[in-house]
Formats: structure tokens, C-alpha cells, sequence
């Protein structure tokens, strides 16, 4: 395991603070990082890149602008993440079958091998007529 050696802030003058207002903010960042008291998932380098963790920095205190920065960027994964789950959920379901008719219940197929001879030619008689009448008959 390598230890590197613990580096002092360096003094700024009140002209480099002028120039930058963020100086003193990252040297309380580094030493908060050398620390190891940066919150788990956070980068230095990727938030010092972001334009809304500077603005953070502006407002609070670079302890608290760390900590509302991560919260922020959990929050939007979290909101990613319900998206995607729900989009999911959305096609999934609109891949369910859906009836033909709506508007009609399916009619019980008729046992003709458990049918009576009589049940069978009254049945027979009946699509007959129906076709006779110009009906549509489906067997």
C-alpha cells in the first residue's frame, strides 16, 4: 500500500483569493480528500468539472457543497432509474394479448360426442335453419 505524504495547504495571498474566489475552497477540498472524508462515489476531479458543484461551492461551504452535490446526483440516477422501471413496465404490459372482440363473450363449444342423438339433430336442425336463413353459421 503506498502512502503518499501529507501536504500542507499552501498559504494564499489575499490577491490570489481575489483573483479566485475557489481557492480557498479547494484547499479545504484536498485536505478534506487526503482526509478521506469525501463521501463514498465522489470524485474530485468530475465535480470540479461541473458548473453546479461550482455553484455550490459559491453558497456553502465546500463540507456541505460535497455532501448536497452527492445527494443531487443520487437523486437524478434514482429518477433515471424509476424511468427506466416504468417505461419497462409500460411495454410490458402493451405486450400482453388483447381480445379480438371486446364487445362479445366466447361462446362455450358445444360436446357433440357427449351430446344425446337428439340433442345432436336438434343442434343439426338449427344450423340448417340458420344457413337456410342466410346466417352465418361457425361450427
Amino acid at each position: 500500500m503506498i502512502f503518499k505524504k501529507k501536504q500542507e495547504p499552501a498559504e494564499t495571498t489575499p490577491e490570489e483569493t481575489a483573483e479566485n474566489p475557489f481557492t480557498e475552497a479547494a484547499e479545504e477540498l484536498l485536505a478534506l480528500e487526503q482526509a478521506n472524508e469525501l463521501p463514498e462515489g465522489f470524485e474530485l476531479k468530475t465535480a470540479a468539472a461541473d458548473p453546479a458543484f461550482a455553484g455550490l461551492l459559491a453558497e456553502f461551504e465546500p463540507k456541505a457543497a460535497v455532501r448536497i452535490y452527492v445527494a443531487e446526483r443520487r437523486a437524478d440516477e434514482a429518477e433515471e432509474t424509476a424511468k427506466t422501471r416504468m417505461s419497462e413496465q409500460a411495454r410490458t404490459r402493451s405486450a400482453l394479448p388483447k381480445s379480438q372482440r371486446t364487445d362479445r363473450a366466447v361462446a362455450p363449444a358445444p360436446d357433440y360426442m357427449s351430446m344425446s342423438r337428439e340433442a345432436f339433430r336438434a343442434l343439426e336442425q338449427q344450423y340448417r335453419n340458420a344457413a337456410h336463413n342466410g346466417k352465418r353459421v361457425h361450427i
